[in-house]
């Protein structure tokens, strides 16, 4: 396997698992459902009026936050227009607005919780628990608030349409590979966009063309690469699985951020991808702070090496010779970023 891969026919080769490794994932998926952090005692709590619940099979958002205005408005600008309608979000004691700002949305239903994002497991429990609160049997976009979902032909059809292609292709969740964005320039020269909803890419346009590895890991299809790799060798796992389809086997702890359980949904090509704003305007304090609460992978030990390699800052250029400036869902096909079911 190559990523990116232009070549269509080669994504067959994704996903193949032979019967001795489908029983040995089994086996993974048992012993780790069994280490699954406990629920029993993590309350989400809501916070103030929620929207009505949606419909039986309409698909719901739910993601975490702590102190995410600087792209807060963007996310549920970008999500609305492929036509989400309810979003469901749980807030870590954000300090900069976030609560007030999500409690004005009409399709935000925002919940608070007596533990932090660490002690629910990554706020892996809380994802179960929204899952649980809004039903099985319907498609959930499991995403944080500096990612944006990018299918085939996202710009002028919905996300239901996307779907449907999952579907008719027998598939319950979709691959998406996070593709960091970044700036023409020094990352402390960007400054706050005039319009708060704007698309992310109109400020960081830019993302890695090369440079990236593809395999199977214990499990999932792991990609990995990146300018924060590129530049400073973090080895950090790009795969994540944005849409689930939550039948009685999915499960978010136990799991990873990376792949959630069966662990033998997680083997298949990128079927879309996620824009990751990680460089947004004050992303070098935000790295700093995630470094102090070590409340990511490891005790955010990825972001305290970048920190500490001393070439991280205001004045950090990721632009390199291989920079690819996003155009759109298109392109990315084009380039082999993802396939297309619709092409299949």
């Amino acid at each position: 396997m190559i990523y990116p891969d232009t070549q269509t026919p080669r994504w067959s080769r994704y996903g193949r698992l032979s019967p001795i490794r489908r029983l040995e994932l089994a086996w993974r998926d048992r012993r780790w459902r069994r280490r699954a952090k406990p629920a029993a005692g993590i309350d989400l709590v809501p916070a103030g009026v929620s929207p009505p619940r949606p419909p039986a099979r309409e698909p719901v958002v739910l993601f975490t936050v702590r102190d995410g205005m600087a792209t807060l408005p963007s996310f549920l600008a970008h999500h609305r227009r492929l036509g989400l309608r309810q979003f469901a979000v749980v807030d870590d004691r954000s300090t900069d607005g976030s609560a007030e700002f999500l409690a004005a949305q009409g399709d935000v239903a925002l919940f608070t919780s007596n533990v932090g994002f660490r002690e629910a497991g990554g706020g892996l429990v809380w994802r179960d628990g929204l899952v649980d609160l809004y039903g099985r049997g319907r498609w959930y976009l499991s995403i944080d608030c500096d990612e944006y979902l990018v299918f085939p032909g996202c710009e002028t059809r919905p996300l239901g349409d996307f779907l449907a292609d999952l579907e008719r292709a027998g598939l319950k969740r979709a691959m998406a590979p996070m593709l960091d964005l970044y700036p023409e320039g020094p990352i402390g020269a960007l400054e706050a966009p005039d319009d708060p909803a704007a698309f992310p890419a109109e400020s960081c346009p830019l993302f890695d063309g090369s440079h990236y590895t593809v395999g199977d890991e214990k499990f999932c299809t792991s990609i990995r690469g990146g300018p924060r790799n590129r530049l400073y060798g973090t080895p950090m796992r790009m795969t994540k699985f944005p849409l689930v389809f939550a039948d009685g086997e999915l499960a978010f702890s136990g799991g990873s951020h990376h792949g959630p359980l069966p662990l033998t949904r997680n083997f298949a090509p990128p079927d879309a991808v996620l824009l990751h704003h990680k460089f947004a305007p004050g992303s070098v304090e935000t790295f700093r702070q995630i470094a102090e609460r070590g409340s990511h992978f490891n005790g955010s030990q990825f972001y305290k090496d970048i920190l500490d390699s001393g070439a991280f800052g205001p004045a950090t250029d990721f632009r390199y010779e291989h920079s690819v400036r996003y155009r759109s869902s298109d392109d990315l096909v084009a380039r082999g970023f993802m396939r297309d079911l619709r092409a299949a």
